[in-house]
């Protein structure tokens, strides 16, 4: 989905890792909009977390900036991930990022966990 300039819809790469699909995103609302910009989340937040391939879906609003939205996801696989691109309740929060935020698909981040080799121990 797009308007105007902006496209909504984040590019999923065949390069990814196999496995779980970690991301964040960030989402400023337009000012003035906070509220109907968090209750747009608060709605998606509640679907996707319904979803067969969502692991985990978290959102949370900064405290220092209450326009700023952070959504951390995780879903089965790569595969989940576009199935849930696919869901209208995100063509629907899309249609909400138009109207109440400054976002575009450069708002998620695809993220690829760091291995653990063993215990670590932190030096100061």
């Amino acid at each position: 989905m797009s308007t105007g300039d902006r496209r909504f819809m984040p590019d999923v790469g065949d390069d990814l890792p196999p496995g779980e699909r970690p991301m964040v995103a960030v989402v400023r609302a337009i000012p003035g909009h906070e509220e109907q910009l968090a209750a747009a989340i608060a709605t998606l937040t509640a679907a996707v977390r319904r979803e067969p391939g969502c692991r985990e879906f978290r959102s949370f609003r900064e405290a220092a900036e209450p326009g700023t939205f952070h959504l951390y996801e995780i879903y089965d696989d790569t595969d989940a991930f576009r199935a849930h691109l696919a869901t209208g309740h995100v063509a629907r929060f899309f249609t909400e990022l138009v109207r109440h935020s400054t976002a575009d698909a450069g708002a998620v981040t695809q993220l690829v966990e760091l291995p653990v080799s063993g215990p670590a121990e932190i030096r100061g």
